[in-house]
């Protein structure tokens, strides 16, 4: 009776058989994921492109809708509330550590306020005593930026803000906007986003806070991952295909 030929979907070829199939569709579905992810960022960016183009807001106090206005370019006048100044930590300008400036601008005619990220300064200069120099916009201004909405914590490993408590009332340095947060140490309702100050038209260049609106329009590394896990399971099957045709061949 002539013997069978090998087969790689029994004996001992079976249980390898089953781990490079398990192996390449889990290479296949990161490599989708990945393409899913592109589009994901494809469509983030529209969404910014002609959110950007809409005419600006202005923000008068009353109630927004976060959904609706996150990314639109808008433009408040109010005044500064220095008292209630934050900082976010943990900013970089090329590379060169430091922090971003946080502070209230109550709008004028209302109650409420907006939360206004003024730009960027040295870590050396976060200290609230040092930032004082930097407080030249006095009595009602008119400021124009892009809205955002609130930041929230992205995960358990991501560093936290500690809690208010009695014997710590306020935090003068945050991770995040975290608006609902921050909301609780500030006398007065803010919206329910905070805006990214802008550098106007013809206006000079501040050397501190420097001005600069945080918006990537890029697509990331999405398209080279897809490739690269695609890649890996077309390398794992062929490379498969050519052991198992060299050890039968020999047999």
């Amino acid at each position: 009776m002539p013997a069978r030929k090998p087969s790689p979907f029994r004996g001992q070829w079976l249980l390898a058989t089953i781990g490079v199939a398990l192996l390449c569709a889990l290479f296949l579905t990161l490599g989708v994921w990945q393409l899913q992810r592109l589009e994901q960022k494809r469509a983030a960016n529209t969404l910014i492109l002609a959110r950007m183009q809409e005419p600006p807001l202005t923000l008068s106090g009353q109630p927004l809708d976060p959904e609706q206005a996150n990314l639109r370019r808008a433009t408040a006048r109010g005044t500064y509330d220095y008292s209630q100044e934050i900082v976010l930590r943990n900013r970089t300008l090329n590379e060169i550590p430091g922090v971003h400036v946080i502070v209230p601008l109550r709008i004028a005619g209302s109650d409420a306020a907006v939360l206004v990220d003024r730009g960027w300064i040295p870590y050396e200069m976060a200290d609230p005593a040092q930032r004082a120099q930097f407080r030249d916009a006095t009595g009602e201004v008119e400021v124009s930026g892009i809205l955002q909405q609130s930041q929230k914590r992205p995960g358990s490993i991501a560093p936290a803000d500690l809690p208010l408590a009695p014997e710590r009332p306020r935090l003068d340095a945050w991770h995040r906007v975290d608006i609902p947060r921050i909301q609780a140490q500030v006398p007065y309702p803010l919206l329910p986003l905070y805006l990214e100050e802008d550098q106007a038209p013809g206006e000079p260049v501040r050397r501190f806070p420097r001005a600069a609106p945080e918006i990537a329009l890029s697509e990331g590394g999405h398209l080279g991952y897809a490739v690269q896990w695609f890649a890996f399971a077309g390398i794992l099957l062929g490379g498969y295909v050519l052991l198992f045709r060299q050890r039968t061949l020999r047999t």
